[in-house]
């Protein structure tokens, strides 16, 4: 880990990153909440939503990260890293999967 005089700024980035990825998650959900309320829309819609999905998926890769950085059992450290890891590789893959099901969908309207 970093350390500067003393000051274990490792550890204070790691708790950082994860209590920010809690709150990205936090507010995604609360706006969403709202949305649903004010659109007159139902959560089925909103977990559909591309937006939501990649919000929820940033605070998740931050609370892994964030929590494989400060354990200091290295079993578990790892356990989390590869957790974070597969997540951003998840949310990389977000682009392309949303491409599909939209081409697949639309398919399937001008074909019925």
């Amino acid at each position: 880990m970093i350390e500067d005089a003393g000051f274990p700024l490792g550890r204070v980035l790691a708790y950082f990153s994860w209590i920010f990825g809690l709150a990205v998650i936090l507010a995604t959900l609360s706006y969403y909440e709202y949305l649903t309320h004010e659109r007159k829309i139902t959560w089925k819609e909103i977990i559909s939503k591309p937006s939501f999905i990649k919000l929820i998926h940033i605070g998740g890769i931050l609370i892994m990260g964030g929590i494989s950085g400060s354990l200091r059992l290295p079993f578990l450290a790892g356990l989390f890293g590869v957790a974070a890891f597969l997540l951003a590789l998840w949310y990389a893959s977000l682009d392309r999967v949303w491409t599909r099901l939209k081409k697949r969908r639309l398919r399937k309207k001008l074909f019925k």
